[in-house]
C-alpha cells in the first residue's frame, strides 16, 4: 500500500548518522555552518551510545552541470520525493558565488548515500513563489517514476532521464503539483506568488505535455490553493490568513475521481476562532484536518492545536483530538504545524516554534501521543511523510531522519 510522499532535499554521500531511541535533542546538526556530525553522535550502523567512523563518500557522481556549484558542502534541503522505500531525490541549496544555488541529489539505498544529479535551475524559488531577476527558479520536486520527475514552484521543468537533463515548460507558473497512477496534476496560473490571479487545475499523463483542464471549483483566496493527492483522490485547500481581521477558515474542494467531479465547502475545525492550517490524506478514504486557534487566550498563550479525522473522504468528521503542546510556552509563542497520515489511526505531527521542533506520533487517532524526537537545530523542518505504513521521513537543513518501525526509532543521516 503506497502512500502520498512529500519531501524536500537532495544530497551528496552522507557521513555517519544517528540511531535515535526515545527523545533525542540534536542541537548541533542540520545547519549550514555545522556540516559535520554532532560530537558524540553514534553511527547510523551502531546502537545508540556507541561510535563508529564516518561512512566513506560514495563514488560515481555525475559532473555538475555548467554554472552549478562545484561543492555540495552545506547542502540545505528544500524538498524531497521518494518513488520507493529505497529510491528518492532531494532538492536543496548550497553556497555559490550568487549566494545560494540549487542542487539535486539522488539515493538508491534509502538515503544511506547520495549522488549529485543535475539541478533543474540555478536559482531557488522564493518563499512567496517568485523568481529573482526573472530567471527560471523552483523550490519543489516530485518524481512519478525513477526517470520522470517535475521541478516546480513557480517555474515548471521536467526530466525523463532521472534528473540528468531538464526541459522547461513555459507559459504558466505552477504552485502545486502531485503525481499518482500514471498521471500528474498541477495548479497553474499566469502569475507568480499570491497575486490573486485566476488559477486552473490541469492533468496530464506522466511524461507528456498534453495538459487538460479539470473542472475544479474556484476558491476565492489571494493565494492559489494547495493541492493534495492520494491515488485518485484530489483535495484543494485555499488557506485563509490567520493574521487578517476575518476568520481564517480554509475553503476545501474534494474529488474522488481524479478531478472529474468535486464537492466543496469550508473546513470543519469549528470553534469561535478555529481554522485548518494543514491537511493529510491516507488510504482508503482518510482526510485529516490540523486545526489551530486564530487568537490567543487571555494570558497571551495560544491554545493547543487539534485534529479532526474523516474516514469517508471529508463528508463527515469525528470529534476533535487535542495535540499536546509544549508545557509552559511563553506568551506570544507562534506554533507552526505539519501533519502526515498513514491511516486514520497512525498520524505524525511536526510542531515548530522559535524554541525548536518535535515529532508527535499517535497510533490511536489522536487519543494519546508520544514525542520520540526533538530537534533544536536551526533550519526549516520538512515533513516528507509516510512512504508506507511504517516508513516515514523528515528532513532539516542537511539531515534526514528515517523510521522504518512506525516512529518508535529514528535514524539520522547527513547528505
Amino acid at each position: 500500500m503506497k502512500l502520498c510522499v512529500h519531501v524536500q532535499a537532495r544530497g551528496v554521500a552522507r557521513a555517519a548518522g544517528v540511531v535515535v531511541i526515545g527523545t533525542l535533542a540534536l542541537a548541533a546538526c542540520g545547519t549550514a555552518s555545522s556540516p559535520s556530525q554532532p560530537a558524540g553522535s553514534p553511527s547510523r550502523s551502531q546502537p545508540a551510545g556507541t561510535s563508529a567512523p564516518a561512512r566513506p563518500p560514495s563514488s560515481a557522481s555525475p559532473s555538475p552541470s555548467p554554472g552549478s556549484p562545484g561543492s555540495l558542502a552545506g547542502f540545505q534541503v528544500l524538498s524531497m520525493s521518494f518513488v520507493s522505500d529505497q529510491r528518492g531525490f532531494a532538492l536543496g541549496t548550497v553556497g555559490c558565488r550568487a549566494g545560494r544555488c540549487l542542487a539535486l541529489l539522488g539515493t538508491l539505498d534509502g538515503g544511506s548515500s547520495w549522488r549529485q544529479l543535475t539541478a533543474p535551475a540555478r536559482a531557488p524559488g522564493g518563499a512567496d513563489s517568485t523568481c529573482p531577476a526573472g530567471q527560471p527558479c523552483v523550490r519543489q520536486v516530485r518524481f512519478a517514476t525513477p526517470l520522470t520527475g517535475y521541478a516546480y514552484d513557480p517555474s515548471l521543468l521536467v526530466t525523463t532521464d532521472g534528473g540528468m537533463h531538464w526541459h522547461r515548460l513555459s507559459g504558466v507558473y505552477v504552485s502545486s503539483l502531485e503525481t499518482a497512477g500514471g498521471t500528474v496534476v498541477r495548479v497553474a496560473s499566469a502569475g507568480t506568488g499570491c497575486s490573486g490571479m485566476r488559477y486552473q487545475v490541469d492533468a496530464a499523463a506522466v511524461g507528456t505535455t498534453a495538459w487538460r483542464a479539470l473542472p475544479a471549483p474556484p476558491i476565492p483566496q489571494i493565494c492559489p490553493p494547495v493541492l493534495y493527492r492520494q491515488g485518485e483522490r484530489l483535495v484543494l485547500a485555499g488557506y485563509g490568513n490567520p493574521a487578517g481581521g476575518v476568520r481564517a477558515t480554509a475553503q476545501i474542494a474534494r474529488s474522488a475521481d481524479d478531478g472529474q467531479a468535486w464537492a466543496s465547502g469550508p473546513d470543519h475545525c469549528g470553534g469561535a476562532d478555529g481554522y485548518a492550517s494543514g491537511i493529510a490524506l491516507a488510504p482508503p478514504d482518510v482526510l485529516v484536518l490540523l486545526c489551530q486557534h486564530q487568537m490567543p487566550g487571555a494570558t497571551g498563550v495560544f491554545g493547543p492545536a487539534w485534529i479532526r479525522i474523516s474516514a469517508n473522504g471529508g463528508a463527515s468528521f469525528g470529534p476533535g483530538q487535542t495535540v499536546p503542546s509544549r508545557p509552559a510556552a511563553p506568551p506570544g509563542t507562534i506554533w507552526h504545524y505539519q501533519v502526515a497520515a498513514a491511516s486514520a489511526r497512525r498520524l505524525m505531527v511536526i510542531e515548530t516554534s522559535q524554541h525548536g521542533s518535535r515529532v508527535l506520533l499517535t497510533g490511536n487517532g489522536g487519543q494519546s501521543w508520544s514525542a520520540p524526537l526533538s530537534l533544536t537545530a536551526a533550519g526549516t523542518v520538512v515533513l516528507v511523510g509516510y512512504q508506507d505504513p511504517v516508513t516515514a521521513r523528515i528532513a532539516q537543513a542537511g539531515t534526514v531522519w528515517t523510521t522504518t518501525d512506525g516512529g518508535r526509532t529514528w535514524i539520522a543521516d547527513r547528505f
